[in-house]
């Protein structure tokens, strides 16, 4: 109960906290006005400090919203617990495989890795895809694709919260009300693909599908993971018929980690039992498994 408890009370000053932040609030307000003639595509935005996602003087091309675009003018970061546990932990040079690349974002601060020495983006919703050939154009490493990756080569809807540039996925809520029709390929397919072609580099995959990842993390196979040297992942919870598959396919994996901001400020190293606390906290979670 105490855990709760904090939990809600970080989950409170973390509401507040957004609400009140005044960059966040005009572009909700532009996101709830009717675009009945004309419509506002994305914005450039220029950074005069340096930080991980962009050097000064350089530029981003952002769709308008509420959470990625104010978090970015108001930090200058995005997500860089990533960028900053590949710096610490990456020892040989390694492909990073984004699926979910959205903007662009993570792999434009991963491809500032000395070891990193190949990135492969991924990501099915067309303007988006867009903004992130922008925004990863003086990268010549960088090979981009506009699909997304499932169990089945498709197309499949894909709902949109119009309120979040980050949050499209295959599963609908209350806030993912607008309805798409994207790409998808077989995830094993992909992964053979990519494997042939770079039997030299190490393997990273990232992938960031709101709600989808421990569905495509148990459909992708044995052979292909243990393959892998590094897998991130996006977590909130888990069905009862996921646990068995999953907690099978983690075990080839040797350590643990996982980034959860509203309960612990640093990436925390756990074991596989504690997992189901995770998961009961009913909050978002990335899960980082390491070779």
């Amino acid at each position: 109960m105490r855990i709760k408890r904090l939990i809600q009370k970080k989950t409170k000053k973390f509401i507040i906290k957004k609400l009140s932040n005044n960059f966040s609030t005009l572009f909700q307000a532009y996101n709830l006005s009717k675009t009945n003639f004309c419509n506002i595509n994305n914005v450039k935005i220029k950074f005069f400090k340096n930080t991980s996602l962009a050097k000064k003087g350089e530029a981003l091309y952002l769709k308008i919203d509420g959470q990625i675009l104010p978090k970015i003018i108001e930090t200058g970061k995005f997500d860089d617990f990533l960028f900053n546990f590949l710096k610490k932990n990456l020892k040989k040079n390694s492909l990073f495989i984004d699926v979910g690349a959205n903007h662009g974002l993570v792999s434009k601060q991963v491809s500032n890795l000395k070891k990193i020495k190949k990135i492969m983006t991924f990501e099915p919703v067309k303007d988006i895809y867009e903004l992130s050939l922008l925004n990863l154009k003086d990268k010549k490493y960088v090979e981009q694709f506009n699909y997304g990756w499932s169990k089945n080569n498709n197309k499949y809807p894909l709902y949109e919260n119009p309120a979040n540039s980050g949050d499209y996925s295959l599963i609908p809520n209350k806030q993912r009300n607008i309805k798409h029709i994207f790409n998808f390929k077989n995830a094993n397919n992909v992964l053979n693909r990519i494997l042939k072609k770079n039997k030299k580099l190490s393997l990273i995959l990232k992938t960031d599908c709101q709600g989808y990842d421990i569905e495509l993390f148990n459909s992708i196979d044995d052979k292909y993971l243990k393959l892998l040297s590094i897998y991130f992942l996006e977590c909130k919870e888990i069905k009862n018929k996921q646990k068995v598959i999953f907690e099978k396919k983690i075990k080839f994996f040797k350590k643990i980690f996982v980034s959860c901001p509203l309960i612990h400020s640093n990436v925390k190293q756990i074991r596989i039992s504690d997992l189901e606390k995770y998961f009961n906290y009913k909050v978002e979670f990335d899960l980082i498994l390491m070779k």
